[in-house]
C-alpha cells in the first residue's frame, strides 16, 4: 500500500478539480475572486476529509499497531494532502485581495497546518507513547475542529470583511461541525462509562 494514492484521495483530488471548474465559473474570469472561490470551497472539501478521519478516530481511538491506526494514518495524510491544496489557493486569494493579516489569528491557523502536517508522520513513526499519542490525538482533533469552527462563526459574524459566499451556507456549515463536536463529547462519555462498568 505503500506509496499508491489511495481511492479516497483520488476523490479528494477530482473534488478539488471539481472546485476548480466552479470557482472560475463564479470568478468570470476574474483571477482573485477566482482564487477566493477555489479557497472557499475547497476548505468545505478539507471538512469533508477532516470528518472521516474525525469520526474514524473518535470509533477507533487505539493507537496499537494494526489496521485501526493504519487506516488512521491513511485518512489523517489525505486529509493533509487535501488541506495543503486549500492552504494554497487561501494563500493565494490572500496575496492577490491584499487582506492585512491579524497576527494572532494567523498564529492559530499555523498552529493548526502545522499538526494537520505532523500528524500523519507521528502516527506513521509511531513517536510517541500509546497514551501521549492518544492525547495528541484528542488535542488534534479538538483543535483543527476548532479551528474549523471559528472560521465559519467569523463569517457569520461579519468579522471577515473579504469573505464570499452565502451566510446561509455557512449556518449549515456551523451546524455540521456542532453536530460532529456534540456526537464526539457523547461518544466519549459513553466509552469511558462503558469503561468504568
Amino acid at each position: 500500500m505503500k506509496g499508491k494514492i489511495s481511492k479516497l484521495l483520488m476523490l479528494g483530488i477530482a473534488l478539488e478539480v471539481f472546485v476548480m471548474i466552479l470557482a472560475f465559473i463564479e470568478s468570470k474570469g476574474d483571477k482573485t475572486l477566482f482564487f477566493q472561490a477555489s479557497a472557499r470551497l475547497s476548505g468545505r472539501v478539507s471538512l469533508i476529509f477532516f470528518l472521516f478521519y474525525g469520526i474514524y478516530a473518535t470509533r477507533h481511538p487505539s493507537v496499537e499497531i494494526g489496521i485501526p491506526l493504519s487506516i488512521k494514518t491513511q485518512l489523517v495524510s489525505d486529509f493533509a494532502v487535501i488541506h495543503i491544496i486549500h492552504w494554497f489557493f487561501l494563500a493565494v486569494a490572500v496575496v492577490l485581495s491584499d487582506f492585512e493579516l491579524v497576527p494572532f489569528r494567523v498564529a492559530g491557523g499555523a498552529l493548526a497546518y502545522l499538526m494537520i502536517v505532523l500528524m500523519p508522520f507521528i502516527y506513521q513513526k509511531k513517536l510517541l507513547s500509546n497514551i501521549s499519542l492518544i492525547t495528541l490525538q484528542n488535542v488534534y482533533v479538538f483543535y483543527v475542529w476548532l479551528i474549523f469552527f471559528m472560521t465559519y462563526l467569523s463569517r457569520v459574524r461579519g468579522q471577515t470583511p473579504t469573505a464570499t459566499g452565502q451566510m446561509f451556507a455557512y449556518g449549515v456549515l456551523i451546524v455540521v461541525t456542532m453536530s460532529f463536536f456534540v456526537w464526539r463529547i457523547v461518544k466519549i462519555i459513553r466509552e469511558r462509562a462503558l469503561t468504568k462498568a
